[in-house]
This record gives C-alpha cells, sequence and structure tokens, in this order.
C-alpha cells in the first residue's frame, strides 16, 4: 500500500486500480495511515486529480479520521462529558464539511499547509453549525400553561397510512440507485435488524445526582454501530464512514426542505 500511496504522491494522480484494491487502498487510509500522509494524499487528489471517478472517495477516506477527532476535541471542549448523541451530530457536520471542501472545489494558494489550515477550519466550523444550527424542533410549539385544558380538538391520526409511508420512504432510501454498494449495503443491514437490533439508547455518563438531570428525560435511540457492524461483518468505522456519507445524500434528496419529520 505504501508504495502505492507513494506513486500516488509521486504523479500527483490516483493509481490505475481494480475495485478490489482501490478498498484496500481507501480501507488503508482510513484506518492505518498516519495524519500528515493522509493531507498529503487529500491535497493531492484535491488540486491534482479532482475529477478521478475515485477521487471524493480517496480524499474522504483521508479526511473523515481527522473529521472524528474535531468533533470529538470539540465536544469534550464544550460539554466536558458529552454524550454518544453530541458527538455524532458533530461528526456528522464536520463530515459535510470534508465533503463541502471536495465539492465545491476552492482555488487555494500554494503557500504552506494552505490546504491543511483551509480543511480543519471547514470541519470545525462544520462540527459546531451542525450541533447549533440544528432545527429538528421546528415544528413544536410552546403553551403558556401546560397544565390548562385544551381548546381544541387532538387532530386525527391515520396510523396505518403513516405505516404505509414509512414502510415506502424505507424502500426508496434503501434502494436508491445513486448509493455507492457499501453505503447501500449498510442501510439495508439497518433496515434487515430492525429497531429492537440496529438501536440503542443514549449513552449518558454520570454527572450528579440522576433523577436531576434533566437531559436524561425524554431521551431517544441512536443507531449503534457496533451491532450493524458485527451483523455485516466489518469495522465500526467503516459502519460511521459510509452512514455519514448517507446522510448527506439522503438529505439532499428526501428531505431537502427539513420538513420531513416537522410536527404540527
Amino acid at each position: 500500500m505504501l508504495d502505492t500511496i507513494r506513486e500516488l504522491l509521486g504523479s500527483r494522480r490516483i493509481p490505475q486500480l481494480d475495485e478490489v484494491q482501490m478498498a484496500a487502498l481507501l480501507h488503508y487510509l482510513f484506518t492505518e495511515t498516519k495524519r500528515q500522509l493522509r493531507f498529503e494524499v487529500a491535497e493531492a487528489v484535491y488540486r491534482y486529480d479532482h475529477d478521478h471517478p475515485n477521487a471524493q472517495d480517496v480524499f474522504l477516506a483521508c479526511t473523515l479520521p481527522s473529521a472524528e477527532k474535531v468533533a470529538q476535541r470539540k465536544a469534550y471542549k464544550l460539554f466536558g462529558h458529552p454524550s454518544d448523541w453530541q458527538i455524532e451530530l458533530m461528526y456528522d457536520g464536520a463530515v459535510q464539511g470534508a465533503i463541502w471542501v471536495f465539492q465545491h472545489n476552492v482555488a487555494l494558494s500554494e503557500t504552506p499547509n494552505a490546504f491543511r489550515r483551509y480543511l480543519c477550519r471547514v470541519l470545525s466550523r462544520g462540527a459546531l453549525r451542525q450541533y447549533f444550527m440544528r432545527q429538528e424542533h421546528d415544528g413544536i410549539r410552546p403553551v403558556a400553561d401546560a397544565g390548562a385544558p385544551r381548546t381544541h380538538r387532538k387532530p386525527f391520526r391515520n396510523t396505518i397510512e403513516q405505516d404505509i409511508i414509512a414502510r415506502e420512504l424505507l424502500e426508496q432510501v434503501t434502494s436508491y440507485p445513486y448509493l455507492r454498494e457499501p453505503v447501500r449495503a449498510v442501510l439495508q443491514c439497518i433496515a434487515g435488524l430492525g429497531p429492537d437490533g440496529a438501536l440503542k439508547e443514549h449513552a449518558f455518563t454520570d454527572s450528579g445526582d440522576p433523577d436531576k438531570w434533566k437531559r436524561q428525560r425524554g431521551g431517544r435511540p441512536i443507531l449503534d454501530p457496533d451491532a450493524i457492524a458485527e451483523a455485516m461483518g466489518v469495522a465500526k468505522r467503516d459502519v460511521h464512514r459510509y452512514l455519514c456519507q448517507a446522510r448527506v445524500i439522503l438529505r439532499e434528496v428526501f428531505n431537502a426542505d427539513g420538513k420531513l419529520f416537522m410536527t404540527h
């Protein structure tokens, strides 16, 4: 693998590799390569071989480990003892930042470390923006007195219709044709495991009296990457990488206006 990486850096072009060799290269870059070397490979692909069919895969394999580090560092700095959900949310934002960098392909100066400084700045801003600008509660409206009797009739909800819509949406998501095969495989695995096998409760850390800890109340489940990785027989880091790629693509396709899961 090191010879392949040296060839890439020397020619500033991604070598001709078959699918198996490319998958091995991506895995090596993502799990084994040192940080400085990943930045060098990502910069070479970004500047000189951006139009290669596998350029984005190579770029993300090199930058997503840094996105994970940025998300963890920001989460621990802000919250001290962050929950899994807080880290995941910031990681999602950092990954969106990495994809944004590659897709926009902004021209950078040739000054030393210009690419690295630019990438790290976008990753950091993406992590913070995703957490503080999230809009999952936009459809919720406050009331003056929660104990007061309602003056309006509770809206009728057709649960059968909602179930059919959810099943059709799940089918569209798991069979979306413009996803890479490993990304689609992760989504299909989640659908096969179902909520009992693919989800877990938030893992909160101990902080004082748990009965008085408001964050622990009304918790909601999140995806369990360990269970998904075990079911697929792949590394947990690969599951995280594929999920982050899927989130960005599927959000743009199915929920671009952010209103799909709003409550009224």
